[in-house]
C-alpha cells in the first residue's frame, strides 16, 4: 500500500488582516528537489521526511516565509503492518511513506511552522508563526550626473598683418689702411779703433 513519490501541494499568500493575495513568486524546495511556482496554485512535490521549505516574495511586501513539516502516513502503517521492517525500509527510501500538509497558508511579513499533524480534513493549514520578515531595502538611487555649463569663450582678437622684413643695406667695405714705407735697416757701427802714436810714425816715410 503506497501514495507514490510525488504530492500536490497548494501554497497560498495573505496579507496580516487575512486577505489572500495571489500571484507572488514561490520557491519550494526540499532535499529531493526545488519547484518554482505562484501562489494560488497546486504543486506537485517531491516526498520527503525532511521539512519542506517555502519562501514567497511579492512586491510592495515583506517575504512570507514557511516550513511544512511531513509526517508517516497510513501507507506506510500499512506497508509495516503487511511487510513488516522490508516494507518499511521500503517506504523510508522512497520517502513515499510521508506527507506535507495538503494546503499551506502563509503570511507576508512572517514565518510560519506549518505541521501535517495539524491539518484537519483536506481545508488550510495556516500553522504557527515563529518569526518575521522584513522588505528589502531599496538601493540608493544615484541622481544623474549634470554636465556643468562652460561659459562661452570671447572671441580672441585678429593677429596683426605680419609686418615686411626690410632687407638690410649691404655693409660698407673696411676702409684700406696705407702700408707706411719701410725704414731702411739701420748701419752697423764699426767697432771704434784706436791709433796710437807709434801707428802713425809707422805711415810716415822715413828720414834719409
Amino acid at each position: 500500500m503506497t501514495h507514490g513519490t510525488t504530492q500536490n501541494v497548494k501554497i497560498e499568500t495573505m496579507t496580516t488582516t487575512g486577505k489572500v493575495v495571489d500571484g507572488a513568486k514561490c520557491l519550494v524546495s526540499n532535499d529531493r528537489n526545488d519547484v518554482v511556482m505562484r501562489s494560488g496554485d497546486t504543486v506537485p512535490v517531491r516526498r520527503s521526511g525532511a521539512n519542506l521549505t517555502i519562501e514567497c516574495t511579492q512586491p510592495g511586501f515583506a517575504p512570507a516565509h514557511g516550513q511544512a513539516v511531513s509526517r508517516a502516513n497510513v501507507g506506510m502503517a500499512g506497508n509495516i503492518l503487511i511487510g513488516g521492517m522490508i516494507g518499511a525500509v521500503v517506504d523510508a527510501s522512497t520517502a513515499a511513506g510521508y506527507n506535507y500538509p495538503s494546503w499551506i497558508q502563509l503570511v507576508f511579513g512572517e514565518v510560519r511552522s506549518v505541521d501535517r499533524s495539524a491539518q484537519s480534513g483536506e481545508g488550510p493549514t495556516a500553522g504557527i508563526r515563529i518569526g518575521t520578515t522584513e522588505m528589502a531595502s531599496a538601493p540608493p538611487v544615484t541622481p544623474p550626473k549634470v554636465a556643468e555649463a562652460k561659459p562661452p569663450e570671447e572671441p580672441r582678437p585678429s593677429a596683426a598683418p605680419a609686418k615686411a622684413v626690410e632687407p638690410a643695406p649691404p655693409a660698407a667695405p673696411a676702409p684700406s689702411q696705407a702700408i707706411a714705407p719701410s725704414s731702411p735697416p739701420p748701419r752697423q757701427s764699426r767697432p771704434e779703433t784706436r791709433v796710437s802714436m807709434d801707428d802713425l810714425n809707422g805711415l810716415l816715410p822715413g828720414k834719409p
